[in-house]
């Protein structure tokens, strides 16, 4: 989940598993997320579902960097680490 300023939100992918979702995201980043609003995505918030499919809700696991380029793929050192406040 991406997590914009100031409140917004926009979900990159899913996965069925964290491994999955950590390979995919940085990808889905350049196709998901506006140039207009790349500047304005704070963190990125790796979540799991909790509870029963019908009776559940999303949790907060960790935070991913946040890629820097368009295309989410970039060298090493050109992503910046979220910030987690």
């Amino acid at each position: 989940m991406a997590c914009l300023a100031p409140g917004g939100e926009r979900l990159l992918c899913v996965g069925e598993s964290s491994s999955q979702v950590r390979a995919a995201y940085a990808g889905a980043w350049g196709e998901v997320i506006r140039d207009e609003d790349r500047p304005t995505v704070r963190a990125i918030s790796l979540q799991r579902w909790a509870g029963q499919a019908w009776a559940g809700q999303w949790e907060h696991q960790t935070y991913l960097a946040v890629p820097t380029t368009r295309s989410g793929k970039g060298a090493a050192g050109e992503t910046a680490e979220a910030a987690t406040t």
